[in-house]
């Protein structure tokens, strides 16, 4: 599982590392990644200058991920 989160959203972010913990727990891959001062729903609001640096990288971290794991 990936987790693309923004910083901005600490209800959602709250959440990554007890995710983290129970998935190593349970011997499942979950990778994630908090980009600083974006938003909650940064791909949907992407033309806020502050995510668009967090989206152009999103992409290719999300085709790089489903890559490495749908062999």
């Amino acid at each position: 599982m990936l987790g693309l989160y923004g910083e901005n959203d600490a209800r959602v972010t709250a959440t990554v590392a007890p995710t983290t913990a129970l998935m190593k727990t349970l011997g499942k891959s979950y990778e994630s990644y908090i980009y600083p001062k974006v938003t909650h729903s940064f791909l949907y609001f992407q033309d806020l200058s502050v995510n668009r640096d967090a989206v152009a990288d999103a992409w290719p971290r999300t085709v790089a991920f489903l890559k490495r794991h749908l062999k």
